[in-house]
């Protein structure tokens, strides 16, 4: 006869006990080591959903609106608020949830009472000056820039944001503009994302007239792209730029003339440049640092330098930079369309739409076109710029 134990067992656990006897009964785990595997997988999967029960409650707001995000994109948006990205999908939402909370808790206060007695005590005591210097202003963060002028050895560098406008475009040149910008001011994001243009020309004039501001615009002709290749005409401009920047004196010569953009100049390359440059605002080579936006940096820069990928998305003073180009170079395009109304280049700016392309294949191609790109570098044009063919 076959003991029973006296725990309780699975009745399919006693049954192949009663059946099998013997010899193959070896071959066969007892049942008590398969009821503590049942046990300890029963503890395993317990614990598993207590764990994600923390982080997923009913009710709580950890599941909108981040649930349905890829993990990807719940580590990029983790990222851009500087926090932690390890841990599986329901830590990182946790963790939105609490930044999120974090967020309203300092926007609404936290304490109903204490919120009331800072109101009583701005109303007893009026301080009007406190108001403009706590006001957030919508603009990009100085997060690099803040850590460059934050270290402890050296000097603090004045950092200059440096961009490009116009690398795409079939026809006109393409404009680098550098600056040095102390002012906070609402708006200043990646130019490519202000669409309106009267808001890019209000935020130019607003940049333009800051107090402290040091800029350099560098404009690289069509033929010069053609002879040494976008990229390095970019990179080129750049350079220029910087320097620009940094001998803001020397370019402001009362002497020194010409320091305009225009559509009459036959320079293949030129800088134009503006801002502060009275007692204080000098620097020595030593005391700069330029963020570049991109990935590549130009070489024999004239100060430490760094390349941002996307940097114009990501610090001030790079968006700064790629307004300041970007206006530059809108109103030389509009300057070339008054002088080759033909190709319509104040509406498209140069860039191959279908509009333009057309007027090339029909017109040929104006002095300002870049013959290296295509479809014009498969073209074969006449000294006037027709097509032959």
């Amino acid at each position: 006869m076959i003991a029973v134990p006296s725990y309780a067992a699975p009745a399919h656990l006693l049954l192949a006990s009663l059946l099998f006897s013997g010899p193959a009964a070896s071959f066969i785990p007892s049942a008590r080591t398969m009821v503590g595997a049942t046990a300890r997988r029963s503890a395993r999967l317990q614990k598993r959903s207590l764990a994600t029960s923390k982080y997923c409650q009913p009710g709580r707001t950890t599941s909108e609106p981040h649930s349905s995000m890829k993990v990807s994109e719940l580590r990029d948006l983790l990222r851009q608020r500087g926090l932690a990205v390890s841990g599986v999908k329901a830590i990182l939402i946790e963790r939105l949830a609490s930044s999120n909370d974090a967020s309203k808790d300092a926007t609404t206060g936290a304490h109903p009472t204490a919120k009331r007695a800072r109101k009583k005590r701005s109303l007893d005591i009026p301080i009007p000056n406190a108001i403009a210097t706590t006001q957030t202003v919508d603009c990009l963060p100085r997060t690099r820039e803040r850590q460059l002028q934050s270290r402890d050895s050296g000097s603090k560098p004045a950092v200059i944001g440096v961009d490009e406008a116009g690398r795409g475009p079939l026809a006109g040149p393409v404009v680098a503009a550098a600056a040095i910008v102390p002012t906070d001011i609402s708006g200043i994001i990646d130019s490519k994302k202000i669409t309106k243009e009267d808001d890019r020309e209000r935020l130019y004039d607003e940049l333009i007239a800051s107090p402290g501001i040091r800029y350099a615009v560098a404009v690289v002709s069509a033929q010069r792209i053609d002879e040494i290749n976008i990229l390095q005409a970019t990179l080129e401009g750049m350079r220029m730029a910087v320097e620009g920047v940094m001998n803001l004196e020397n370019n402001r010569h009362p002497g020194k003339k010409d320091n305009v953009a225009s559509a009459d100049r036959n320079d293949t390359t030129y800088i134009v440049t503006g801002g502060a440059t009275g007692p204080g605002e000098k620097h020595d080579d030593q005391s700069y640092y330029a963020l570049i936006d991109g990935n590549r940096c130009p070489k024999n820069m004239p100060c430490p330098n760094e390349s941002l990928t996307k940097g114009d998305g990501r610090e001030y003073s790079i968006a700064a930079a790629s307004i300041l180009a970007k206006v530059t170079r809108d109103r030389l395009m509009h300057e070339y369309d008054g002088k080759y109304p033909e190709y319509n280049l104040g509406q498209h700016k140069g860039y191959p739409t279908a509009a333009h392309m057309s007027a090339v294949k029909t017109l040929g191609a104006s002095p300002i076109h870049r013959r290296t790109f295509a479809p014009l570098k498969h073209m074969e044009f006449d000294e006037n710029g027709k097509v032959i063919g």
